[in-house]
């Protein structure tokens, strides 16, 4: 698969095409193809209005390289919790194809509702890769999220607990 049919093949996977699903995942040479999608997506973040930084063309690809990595094993690793039968390599390789649709990144706005459709994507990726239905699919693209969420709720309570603790020993000259 040259670049070109990779680019192709990630427009049909934007469009939800299952066929191209299968057979971007049955293609070793979609691996290498992917991370080049992927890097070049990194550089349309860095490229949007909102990400444009010095050091943006050298760390948003090396973001996107690396969050392609960690989602996909997150991914793979739920997938696999709820039953399903897919392997790592063929996930990542689907993913990172798809990471043709960052490309809008560039557009703040499209960008945004790009990020939207990814998470659809990777729900038809994880129901074509692990055959797992589409409730199971769905809870593994929205466990990581709900999981971060709450995370990030519990830290805000514990450092607005610690802020108010300090505001009320300073505030009474301590013990």
């Amino acid at each position: 698969m040259g670049f070109q049919d990779a680019v192709k093949k990630g427009i049909e996977l934007v469009k939800l095409n299952r066929e191209a699903y299968r057979e971007v995942a049955a293609d070793p040479d979609a691996f290498t193809q992917g991370l080049i999608i992927t890097a070049l997506a990194g550089i349309a973040m860095w490229l949007s209005p909102v990400g444009f930084t010095g050091w943006g063309i050298i760390l948003g690809p090396i973001k996107a390289l690396i969050g392609l990595f960690v989602g996909t094993l997150i991914l793979h690793v739920l997938a696999t919790l709820f039953g399903g039968k897919g392997d790592y390599m063929n996930l990542l390789r689907v993913l990172g194809v798809g990471r043709v649709l960052g490309w809008l990144f560039i557009i703040p706005v499209l960008g945004a509702l790009a990020n939207l459709w990814a998470l659809v994507m990777a729900v038809v990726a994880i129901e074509e890769i692990h055959q797992l239905d589409r409730t199971k699919a769905i809870l593994c693209v929205v466990l990581p999220f709900a999981v971060v969420m709450i995370l990030g709720f519990l830290l805000m309570a514990i450092l607005g607990f610690a802020s108010l603790g300090a505001f009320l020993f300073s505030s009474s000259g301590g013990f």
